[in-house]
This record gives structure tokens, C-alpha cells and sequence, in this order.
């Protein structure tokens, strides 16, 4: 569904099944091996532990640094102060002007940061040859740090925006925010909401902030993970000069020691703005970390909720109809968090008939032991995803950082996943009697705040600003840029370590199917993915969403398995299975590991060649697709990148935007029709990526697809796009009490048989590609007018569009705008230079190339080359910076199709706050509902 087009600069979920167990009497299936881990630790002088993971496969490296610092460190009345010192890391330093950041992009990396609860984890990743620079601006932010008030204030100012839309400008957000930590807790650090407060971060000062620094942020308490191409000697060499080298301080780290109390049985009923469908929580305590019991969440977590097979989709979802979406959390966290289940109601399903079933599945779990073969299944879940999650350096590192800086053990993650490979039935019935017991179950019923009864403040969350550990003041003096000749620059790069490209190759098979097979490591991993012509841009006028109601109808039975059994093989198989609607196609993938390709591939083949579209799960697919617009319609930024298509479009194909009226219209006769005349091998290419030769990924495919016929001629090639440009608009779309706004301009570009191709990937980059895209610069860094600010590009087979988008508080939203179309005529008055153009060159190639080093990141990049009709030959020159655009071909591409004033301006949000200063710019705008509906 591109129409609910996903950002990477903000959260989105893509529409995925992760299966974890089916419901079959049939044998167990065999366990999947994941390797251990393979690493060396060394603890430096001063206290800092290293290590080393190496890999020479890889032509990058990754570090990645966890600090024993978390949340439930934050001092009293300084809730968000561990999270707000996370973005300071990446500010100035002594000897870096531009931050961090911009060292890191200098060096052709990425870099990225998070906090939880006991720990904030950093990571930088780079080619290999700059694995010097790498650790020496490590040591830099850690000793260097320049703290100063415009630091600290824009800062702030990002993380209130960062809380607006995570938490206040979300539906559900305040339920894992606010709600779970203040009623799952009492007494513990736990209960503080995550992120803390605007009221917390707001009386922060600077000299708070910097007692905080030198109170955790110290050698002694970080744990470095080493993990790519190196050797062994310089990394030990380079990790003493510039780690080990920093003082370790004689004063002791501040605690806060409390546990806490248990928490009896209880049920909240709790009100929120904006809540499209009621919610229903049960939450408990979870264990420790170290405690063994923890392997049996996670095994728990996958049988209830992992896809769709899982005990409780299966229950409330598709049999009952109770509920349009299941979801869980259960977080890394010392003491252990909140295990939580939450379900999405169904529209005008009575919460109570749910509550019930949602109970009724907890006790069936307590009480009957689960069948070997759903067991097994759920295990081989697991065990895929951690295959999966190792197919790359860093996600090497981060199984085993975690560990290290949650436990004190590096070997945590092998550990827990030998537990579940040991765990029984009984025994995970004897871990959900104990840690999921009604007696200690917290209840959350989350309602719109229209039903809120009069004088009702149940939900409000105890006082917890008094908690967290007293942090002296800061000793040292506050570190100041050095003057340009003082300055000690980076380390130099190294000789470059060559990237391997991926091997491609393709043919036809003798039914017209094309394969296309891309080995891309020795990791053995397979990803399939089929791509069918059509998708989105197939749906008829009246009936948007076929494409997407027919893929999801797909898993729902083929070839003689139900969804269950779909899902539950698939996941028997370590693997995952997805369906979905795109512009241009239907998207059907696998990922398995290698050894289980041949198997995954006909459930694949049934999906694709003998769907059967039960009718009896039509109205089912048809609701749940109506629920996620429901839910995308209380959201600023979804609603209004769901107006681009028809404000762009208008009625031609790529302009159709499902609506609940056009789901409606959707009949089962047309679904069948529509998969036989679509769905042939002639229209398809079936992809195969990972670590099969080609050899082997065209066997498998004749065997397994050889068979197929298509009775039907391969549909004639009709427009997709308007016959010419539709006007720029300025769109105003009304929500009532939103959180927040979002601001999003829209403008036609060229595409990849374009010769302004190449330049125009590099023009994205500079507008909004990352932090240091003019986009973040300027509204985030500069301003702190939001959270995250970007651009991307929409890329269909008759048409692209470039997307600047972002989301501010209501008050800022005229600014933001201004802002937005500001770097959008920025790129003609101020013209990229050459320093600018290798550097934007390089964050794209880089981006591409850690996609592509994995299995399903490589099929996926291949599949939108084919939806879009693209030559394959473009990898080798789409994941290359040899050769940048120059100059002058940048500043062609800009005058020939970016001008801010062909831009189409969206804004949503709540209107009656700023609808007057934009008219007044605007005297043409349409202001219209969530529902396109115009209003006065």
C-alpha cells in the first residue's frame, strides 16, 4: 500500500507477517542452528571494555558503544534527561565546529542513537579504512564534549518535539509512553514515562546537564563493541591511543537502587485525544535480564502475537472479529519491564465481549500445553529472526552488546536462545502461571477523552518526580571549541578496502517468468520475492484497494493451506512471508534460511499461482483495512501523504486512494478475475537473493514455477500517470485536536530513464537525505521545530515525485512551511558545489549498500527495479561514488524540474490555529476533513 508512502526519516510499519506457530497436529519440525557468536574481550586501562567481532567479508565497520546510563538514571525532577543527552552527544566537540555528525558523514558513515531504560546505545558505521577516525572522534565525544546553552537548548527543543510525535501525536502512543510505566510499577525507576516530561525537560538547566555528563559518561561505564573488517593488533593499538588513553574518574557512578514493589491486580480506564478505535492492554511485570525465565517471554510473545498464526490474531482478529491489530512489547530492560499485549478493537465491537476472549487466550496458555509442533515453530521464529538480525556487522554487535551492558554477560543472547531451543511445554506453562497471573495483571481500557465521565482522573500517573539518583555538580570545567589553529583533525583514512558488489544474473523460463538471482553474501540466508505487474495502479476506478485487499486475501488460504498452516509452515521454517499491493505491482516475498529455500518456495508458488480468496475472509481483510485508515486518519503526517497521490494524480490511476466506500465496492468475483488476469508468469519476475548461486536459484525457480501457466494475454499497457502535470495546490486538511502538524510539499521529478537521474538522487540527498540534509539542518538542528525532516523519492514506473516532509507543534506550523519551501528554492539560489555533491553522492551510495549487503534488503531493492520497470543494470551504478554528478549537471537537473513554486502544499493538523495566516498567503487554498470532504 505506497499510498501510506513509509519514510525512513520517520516511524512507519510496513504490512509484513512474521508467523511464529500453526495450529497443526502434524510432526515438530526440526530446530535451526544459529552460529554463536565469535569474539575477544579486553578490559583497557582505564575501565572501558572492548570487543572485537571481525568479519572480512565486509568493506565497513561498526562500532557501537553502550553507557550503563538509562532512564531510571534520570535525577529527581529531570525526567528525559538520559534521552535528551543522547542528542548532545552528536553536537560540537572540542576539535569538531560541525558535530559529530557531520565528522561521521565526512567519513562516508552513518550514525544513530537510542535510550532505554538502563542504557543509551550509540553506533557509528563507516568503510573499513576509517576505523582510526572512527575511534578518535569516540574518544573525542567522550572527553570533548562541548556543553554549552545553544547545544542544550535546540536540543530540547527536539526532544519535546520528538515526545509531541511519539507520544501526543500518535493514538496508542500514550499507552507504551505514560500508561504502562505509570500503573505497571510501584516504587521502581521503571514508573517514570519514557522520555520523560515537557515539564521536566523544561526546567532542566545548563549546569544539570552538565553534572549529568561527567556523572556517566566515563570510560568505566561504557562497553565498546568492535564489529567488521579490521585487524586485530591496529584495532588493540588504536583502541588504547584513543579510548583507553581517557582518564577514568575517581568519584562513584550515582545509583538509584530501588526495585520497587510488587503490583497487585488492576484495571484502569484510561482517555487520550484523538483515539480512532478502543484499545485493551494487559501488561505485567517481566523478568530480570538474567533470569532464564525471560527466554519463555520471548518464546510466549512469538506464540501470541508473532503473525498470522499467532494465538491471539488468529482469535480476536479472524475468527471473532473483536480486534483489527495485535501487537506486544516486551523491552530489554535489568530489572525487567512491562510484558505487554495489546489489542486494537474492531469498529463498534463491544470491548468487554473482547476483554473476555483476550483473558480466555491467556488462560489457554496457562492452562493447555501447547501442541509440539506450534512449539516448534514458534522456536524456529525466533531462531530465523536471529539469523537474520546477524546477517550484518552490526547486528552482530548489538546481540552481543546488549547483554554485556544489561547482564555483565556478552554470551546473553547465545544463552537465551539455547534456553528456548530447551524450553517444553510444561515449562512454558509453568512461566506463563507465574509471570502472567491474573493477580498481577494490569488492565488498560484506552478510549477516546470524548468519553471521558466527568471529574474522572483515574488515569492520571502517580507523582514519580522525586525518584532517580542525586547527581553531584560537575568538578571539571566546561570544555570550549578550540581556536581553528589548536584544532587536532581527524585521522586520515587507510588504504580503501574494496566493496563486493552483488553478483546478478537472469533469464526466462520457458512459461515466460523471468528469475532474476542476486548473490549477495555467504550468509545462509535466501530471500524470494515475486513481483506481479499491476498493484496498485490495476484497482479500477471505485475500488481502490483491490490490489491491497487481494494480497492479504492471498494468506489467507492457497494450495490447500489455510492461513494458519501458511504462516505456521513458513514459520516451522525459521522463516517470514509477506504480501502487499505497490504502485505499480503485488509484491509477494519469503525469507528463510537457505537450507529451507526449496520448501518456502512452494508455499510461495501456492500464494501466487492458487490463491483461493475465501470468501469467508473477505469481510475480515475488507475491516481490517478499513481500521488502518481509520487509525492513519488520526495521524497528521499519514493523512496527509495520503492526499499526495490524488492532489498530484487526480483520476488517474496512481491519484486512487482506498477509502472505506471503495473497499466496500470490492466483490470476490473481481478479486478472482483480477488474479487471473494479473497474476501469470508473464507479468511476473521472481527474484531470488541471498546466498544461492546462480545456478542454484534457476533450478529451484524451474522447478518450483516451471509449472505455472497463465491462460490469460499479458494485460496492455495503460497510463498510470495524468497525461500531464496537475496544478500545484495548497491543501489544507482539518483534525481537530492533533497533536500536532504535519507539513508536506510535493513536486514532479524525473525518473531513472531520465539522464537528470543520477543528479536528481544527489539533489534528494542535499534537500533532506539524513541530519545533514537542509531539511534537518534547518528546521531541527537550527530551529528545534521538529523531531525528524526529510525528503524522499516517490519512484513509480510514469512518474516520480519528491517529498519533503516533516511534523512540528500546531504553533510552528506557518514557519515550518515557510521553511520547507524554502530549501526547496534554496537548491536553485544556492547551488551545490563539489565538496557538497561527493559528500551527498556518498551518503546515498552508503545508504544503498548497507540495504543490499542483506538477503530481504537486496530483493526488496531489486523488486522496486522491477515494478518500476528499470534496467538491473543501474545496481552497479546506484551503490558507486566514483563517478558523482558534477556541478553543472546538478544545477540542469534543479532548473529543469525543482521550483518550490510547482510545489503541492499539504498541511494537517488542527486548522482553526493557523488556517488564517495561511490563507492569507494562500487566498486559493482548499481546506478539507480527513475524508477529502471540502470544508468552509
Amino acid at each position: 500500500m505506497r499510498r501510506l508512502i513509509p519514510l525512513l526519516l520517520l516511524a512507519a510499519s510496513p504490512l509484513s507477517f512474521t508467523p511464529a506457530a500453526a495450529q497443526t497436529a502434524a510432526a515438530a519440525p526440526a530446530l535451526l542452528d544459529v552460529p554463536k557468536l565469535d569474539f575477544t574481550k579486553r578490559v583497557l586501562a582505564n575501565g572501558a571494555t572492548l570487543y572485537a567481532i571481525r568479519d572480512t567479508g565486509t568493506a565497513t565497520v561498526s562500532i557501537n558503544i553502550w553507557y550503563d546510563v538509562g532512564q531510571r538514571d534520570d535525577p529527581p525532577a529531570r525526567g528525559g534527561f538520559a534521552h535528551l543527552f543522547e542528542h548532545l552527544m552528536f553536537k560540537t566537540t572540542r576539535n569538531l565546529p560541525g558535530g559529530v555528525l557531520e565528522a561521521v558523514n565526512a567519513m562516508g558513515g552513518t550514525a544513530n542513537a537510542s535510550t532505554l531504560f538502563d542504557y543509551t546505545d550509540y553506533y557509528v558505521t563507516a568503510p573499513a579504512n576509517r576505523l582510526e577516525a572512527m575511534l578518535w572522534l569516540e574518544g573525542e565525544r567522550l572527553r570533548n564534549l562541548v556543553i554549552d546553552e545553544a547545544s542544550f537548548h535546540s536540543e530540547r527543543d527536539v526532544v519535546k518535539e520528538e515526545l509531541r510525535q511519539r507520544v501526543l501525536a500518535q493514538p496508542y502512543g500514550r499507552i507504551l509512553y505514560t500508561l504502562l510505566p505509570a500503573f505497571a510499577f510501584d516504587g521502581h525507576p521503571y514508573a517514570r514515562p519514557i522520555g520523560g516530561s515537557l515539564a521536566d525537560l523544561d526546567q532542566a538547566r545548563l549546569a544539570d546537564v552538565r553534572a549529568f555528563h561527567e556523572a556517566y559518561y566515563r570510560p568505566d561505564n561504557a562497553v565498546f563493541v568492535v564489529s567488521g573488517n579490521f585487524e586485530p593488533e591496529t584495532l588493540n593499538a588504536w583502541a588504547d591511543r584513543y579510548i583507553g588513553s581517557i582518564a577514568r574518574p575517581q568519584r562513584a557512578i550515582p545509583r538509584d537502587p530501588a526495585k520497587g514493589r510488587p503490583v497487585a491486580a488492576r484495571t484502569i480506564d484510561a482517555y487520550a485525544p484523538n483515539v480512532p478505535l478502543p484499545a485493551l492492554a494487559f501488561a505485567w511485570r517481566a523478568p530480570a535480564a538474567a533470569d532464564r525465565d525471560a527466554a519463555g517471554i520471548d518464546l510466549i510473545e512469538a506464540v501470541l502475537t508473532r503473525g498470522a498464526a499467532s494465538r491471539l490474531r488468529r482469535a480476536l482478529v479472524d475468527e471473532k472479529g473483536l480486534a483489527s491489530a495485535v501487537t506486544s512489547y516486551n523491552l530489554p530492560a535489568r530489572d525487567g519491564y512491562a510484558f505487554a499485549l495489546v489489542v486494537t478493537l474492531a469498529k463498534d465491537r463491544d470491548p468487554s465481549e473482547a476483554e473476555a476472549a483476550f483473558a480466555a487466550e491467556i488462560a489457554r496458555l496457562r492452562d493447555t500445553p501447547l501442541d509440539p509442533g506450534e512449539l516448534a515453530a514458534a522456536k524456529n521464529g525466533l531462531f530465523g529472526d536471529a539469523l537474520s538480525a546477524r546477517e550484518t556487522a552490526r547486528g552482530r554487535a548489538y546481540a552481543l552488546g546488549g547483554g554485556a551492558v544489561l547482564t555483565g554477560d556478552p554470551h546473553l543472547a547465545d544463552e537465551r536462545l539455547a534456553t528456548i531451543r530447551a524450553i517444553t511445554s510444561a515449562d512454558l506453562q509453568r512461566i506463563a502461571r507465574r509471570w502472567l497471573a491474573d493477580a498481577s495483571r494490569v488492565t488498560l481500557r484506552y478510549r477516546d477523552e470524548s468519553l471521558r465521565p466527568a471529574g474522572y482522573t483515574g488515569d492520571r500517573a502517580p507523582e514519580v518526580t522525586a525518584m532517580g539518583p542525586a547527581v553531584p555538580p560537575a568538578s571539571a570545567p566546561p570544555v570550549t571549541l578550540a581556536s581553528e589553529a589548536d584544532r587536532e583533525p581527524p585521522p586520515q583514512p587507510g588504504a580503501a578496502v574494496p566493496a563486493t558488489l552483488p553478483s546478478v544474473a537472469e533469464r526466462r523460463l520457458a512459461n515466460g517468468l523471468r528469475v532474476v538471482v542476486a548473490r549477495s553474501s555467504d550468509v545462509p540466508l535466501a530471500a524470494l520475492t515475486l513481483v506481479i505487474d499491476g498493484g496498485d495502479a490495476a484497482d479500477p476506478p471505485g475500488e481502490a484497494g483491490r490490489g491491497d485487499i487481494a494480497a492479504a486475501l492471498a494468506l489467507k488460504s492457497a494450495g490447500g493451506r489455510s492461513a494458519e498452516r501458511i504462516a505456521g509452515d513458513i514459520a516451522a521454517l525459521g522463516g517470514t512471508i509477506a504480501a502487499s499491493s505497490e504502485s505499480d505491482a503485488t509484491v509477494l516475498s519469503v525469507q528463510v534460511p537457505a537450507a529451507n529455500a526449496e520448501t518456502a518456495a512452494h508455499i510461495l508458488a501456492d500464494v501466487a499461482i492458487r490463491p483461493d480468496f475465501p470468501a469467508d475472509a473477505l469481510d475480515g481483510v475488507r475491516s481490517q483495512q478499513a481500521a488502518a485508515i481509520t487509525v492513519a486518519n488520526k495521524q497528521p503526517l499519514q493523512t496527509a501523504l495520503r492526499t499526495v497521490p490524488a492532489a498530484l494524480f487526480g483520476d488517474a490511476p496512481y491519484g486512487r486512494t482506498p477509502s472505506a466506500a471503495t473497499l466496500a465496492a470490492i466483490t470476490r468475483d473481481e478479486l478472482v478475475a483480477a488474479q487471473r488476469q494479473w497474476w501469470i508468469p508473464r507479468n511476473a519476475t521472481l527474484i531470488v537473493a541471498g546466498a544461492l548461486s546462480p545456478e542454484q536459484g534457476f533450478a529451484l525457480a524451474d522447478r518450483i514455477f516451471g509449472g505455472w501457466k497463465g491462460e490469460s494475454a499479458v494485460p496492455a499497457p495503460q497510463p498510470r500517470a495524468a497525461a500531464a502535470p496537475r496544478a500545484p495546490q495548497i491543501i489544507a486538511i482539518d483534525m481537530p485536536g492533533a497533536g500536532q502538524t504535519a507539513v508536506v510539499a510535493a513536486l514532479p521529478a524525473v525518473g531513472r530513464d531520465d539522464a537528470g537521474w543520477p543528479a536528481l538522487r544527489v539533489i534528494n540527498a542535499g534537500l533532506g537525505g539524513g541530519f545533514q540534509g537542509w531539511l534537518s539542518q534547518e528546521i531541527r538542528v537550527k530551529r528545534g521545530l521538529s523531531y525528524s525532516a526529510g525528503s524522499l523519492l516517490d519512484v513509480r514506473r510514469d512518474a516520480t515525485v519528491l517529498i519533503a516532509a516533516t511534523q512540528t507543534k500546531t504553533e510552528s506550523a506557518i514557519e515550518v512551511a515557510g521553511l520547507v519551501l524554502g530549501q526547496i528554492a534554496r537548491l536553485r539560489s544556492e547551488p551545490m558545489d563539489a565538496a557538497r555533491i561527493a559528500d551527498r553522492a556518498t551518503f546515498v551510495v552508503n545508504g544503498l549498500s548497507s540495504q543490499t549487503e542483506r538477503a530481504a534488503g537486496l530483493a526488496n531493492y531489486l523488486s522496486t527495479l522491477v515494478a518500476s520497470d528499470a534496467s538491473l543494470d543501474v545496481l552497479a551504478s546506484e551503490v558507486s561514488a566514483k563517478a558523482p554528478p558534477s556541478p553543472e549537471d546538478i544545477a540542469a537537473t534543479v532548473a529543469g524540474h525543482i521550483r518550490s513554486d510547482r510545489a503541492t502544499l499539504i498541511l494537517a493538523g488542527d486548522s482553526k490555529q493557523w488556517i488564517a495566516a495561511l490563507r492569507e498567503r494562500y487566498p486559493a487554498l482548499k481546506l478539507i476533513d480527513v475524508d477529502s470532504m471540502p470544508l468552509p
